[in-house]
């Protein structure tokens, strides 16, 4: 799930990599969106139910999702959006809160970044369901995309 994202050498001016960002394990909002990284959307990343659902269906999700994003911008002239870290934060515990009440963190799968030496154990994918995803995602939409911050 981090793989693709890590082997880019992307950055922000006067910022950390990602790599450096996510040298403690992946962190994302929503897995589509990493706080710190203006303007960088991602498709079924870390936190996002992605592997663990039909991926095509994901996929069109992510990519709707970030589509209304934009012309909401658009549609108010608002040209950056970042995730906050608080909601980063909410949403990486919340994933992390789902993915304990199973027994996937007991494996020692690339789900937790075992296959990589040296990376941090960390359980990546939100397992609560694309329909749950979803309907957060939505939520998001409703309170104003919550958890984003837009401007000029």
């Amino acid at each position: 799930m981090t793989g693709a994202i890590l082997d880019i050498d992307i950055g922000v001016e006067d910022g950390p990599s990602i790599r450096d960002a996510w040298k403690h394990g992946p962190t994302s909002y929503l897995g589509l969106t990493i706080a710190g990284f203006p303007n960088l959307f991602t498709i079924t990343g870390p936190g996002s139910p992605g592997v663990k659902s039909q991926m095509i269906l994901s996929i069109e999700q992510h990519v709707d999702f970030i589509a209304d994003c934009l012309q909401h911008m658009r549609s108010r002239d608002l040209v950056q959006i970042e995730a906050t870290f608080d909601a980063e934060d909410l949403w990486v515990k919340h994933v992390k809160k789902v993915a304990d009440a199973t027994l996937y963190p007991l494996a020692n799968s690339w789900y937790m970044g075992v296959n990589v030496p040296g990376k941090p154990k960390v359980f990546m994918p939100y397992v609560g369901g694309v329909d749950r995803y979803k309907k957060k995602c939505d939520e998001i939409v409703d309170g104003g995309y919550r958890g984003f911050s837009m401007s000029a």
